[in-house]
């Protein structure tokens, strides 16, 4: 996402290189069929749509400008040195209004890149993922008809252009939604009369053109408040961001290096609850070799567990013993031996509770310093990433795997037949 700053505000891109020679070759080449095709894709979507997509106003709620400006300026603002500066990458959420506005409810950060460009990796699209499944899972639920309708990053000090990257990645959203829109944020721009609130709206004028379509930079913005107001509110909450950020990562940290790898790990090896591959997965290129591995995917093993998972020595123990008293209790309650039935569902559970009381007290005490860390980074969760939030989704995954074993083994150990 990188290029020199343009000094108009509708910019024309037709290739890598953005000399006039190779520019005026290339219209040479294609002008009269480029004019064709440009005609045609306007004319088909003003029939479906009554509007041509590449041209709708887009509506900017507070919420996604804050996120965007908040994450955005952790890694550019004037007080960084310029040679520190990184371009960031986020998604947009939101709707389509009667084919005539696109409105942006939400902005979430999903990674920094370096200077001049952001790359996309795998844990990046698995969060991508995540967050579309879960948005249209609340979309269902809340009657909503919110979606990805675009994308955001920054280029700081770079002015609002689009690189080849950048017209590579916008093909893919205004592919899939003619009305996607790609928001570019500059905080240099930001007070100026052009762009006050240091954002432009982009979009190809001619997808159709693949990596040789044009881009306007002009698309008209629209904001949930006036600009004045917008721009003095997340000046407020950057100063917040930029004063308490420091602190939210260091807590992530402490999560991950202490409770996530020493203080959960050493209680999964000591009361280990949480069953454990045997072996990693086979990766083969081989159908015969993954059919063998796979077989348990579509024929029905009552010992499947046992093949695939090593059940930690604790909870076998555990396991083992809550099975036999179970069979001795239920024995008794069969002979109706009232008495000693009670007698022994007493000793058994006291038994099985007192081999129960380290992993409570160890997980309730982790859980505890989390619970903490978590109240110092929630104010600012808005502005972390995706590799900042998976360190917190991990743990919440692991630490939740675990307790509900463990509830469970509480739950029998009272022995309620």
């Amino acid at each position: 996402m990188n290029g020199k700053e343009s000094n108009s505000k509708e910019t024309e891109n037709n290739g890598i290189e953005h000399n006039d020679f190779e520019k005026e070759d290339i219209d040479t080449t294609t002008s009269e069929s480029d004019d064709f095709i440009e005609l045609s894709t306007k004319e088909y979507y003003i029939r479906k749509y009554g509007i041509n997509p590449a041209e709708t106003p887009t509506v900017i709620s507070y919420n996604a400008y804050r996120r965007i400006v908040g994450y955005a300026m952790r890694y550019g603002n004037n007080e960084l040195a310029q040679r520190n500066w990184r371009e960031v990458y986020g998604i947009l959420i939101g709707s389509i209004k009667d084919n005539k506005e696109v409105i942006i409810k939400d902005a979430i950060p999903v990674m920094v890149g370096d200077r001049a460009y952001v790359e996309y990796k795998s844990k990046h699209y698995v969060d991508t993922a995540q967050f579309n499944t879960a948005i249209y899972e609340r979309a269902i639920q809340d009657d909503k008809e919110d979606f990805f309708v675009g994308w955001w990053h920054t280029h700081p000090g770079i002015g609002f252009i689009f690189s080849p990257r950048d017209i590579e990645t916008q093909l893919f959203y205004q592919g899939v939604n003619p009305f996607a829109i790609a928001l570019v944020f500059d905080h240099c721009q930001k007070g100026s009369k052009a762009y006050y609130l240091g954002v432009a709206g982009i979009r190809l004028k001619n997808p159709d053109r693949g990596m040789f379509a044009t881009y306007s930079n002009t698309i008209e913005l629209k904001f949930e408040f006036p600009k004045v107001e917008m721009v003095k509110q997340v000046e407020k909450d950057v100063k917040e961001i930029n004063k308490n950020i420091k602190k939210a990562l260091k807590q992530i940290n402490y999560i991950d290096e202490v409770l996530r790898k020493k203080g959960l790990a050493q209680l999964q090896r000591n009361f280990g609850l949480i069953m454990v591959l045997k072996r990693d997965v086979k990766i083969t290129d081989n159908e015969l070799e993954a059919e063998e591995d796979d077989y348990y995917l579509y024929e029905w093993d009552p010992d499947i567990d046992k093949k695939i998972y090593r059940i930690p020595k604790f909870r076998e123990k555990i396991e083992k013993e809550l099975k036999k008293c179970e069979e001795i209790l239920i024995d008794l309650k069969k002979t109706s031996q009232t008495t000693n039935f009670a007698k022994k569902k007493e000793k058994f559970s006291k038994k099985i509770k007192e081999m129960l009381v380290k992993p409570n007290e160890w997980y309730i005490k982790i859980i505890s310093d989390f619970t903490k860390r978590i109240e110092i980074i929630f104010p600012f969760f808005d502005y972390l990433d995706t590799d900042e939030r998976k360190i917190i989704e991990h743990f919440e995954e692991r630490s939740s795997e675990y307790q509900k074993i463990l509830d469970d083994l509480n739950s029998r150990s009272d022995f309620n037949l």
